[in-house]
């Protein structure tokens, strides 16, 4: 299974990867946050894509979702601070 793409109109520079669960209310946030922004991201569901959690493994060894990687930074958790100050908002 892979990642779900989602565009919108922002910044076309920005890169965003986001790992995800379902259940996980701070990736609901992550999420809601991406898009109310128009940044574009690719979401990947550790539970649904094994794949994917390989990668995330690869990537970090830190449990816990969401990870995301904004413009190559590694970000752990959610907070809107965080991801407006990797992605130069505000």
């Amino acid at each position: 299974m892979l990642g779900q793409m989602v565009m919108a109109t922002a910044q076309p520079t920005a890169t965003v990867e986001i790992y995800i669960t379902s259940w996980c209310p701070y990736c609901a946030q992550a999420i809601k946050f991406l898009q109310d922004n128009g940044i574009p991201y690719v979401a990947y569901d550790i539970e649904k894509d094994s794949e994917a959690a390989k990668r995330k493994e690869r990537l970090s060894r830190q449990r816990g979702v969401p990870f995301a990687i904004i413009n190559g930074k590694k970000i752990y958790g959610f907070s809107e601070q965080t991801y407006s100050k990797a992605l130069g908002l505000k």
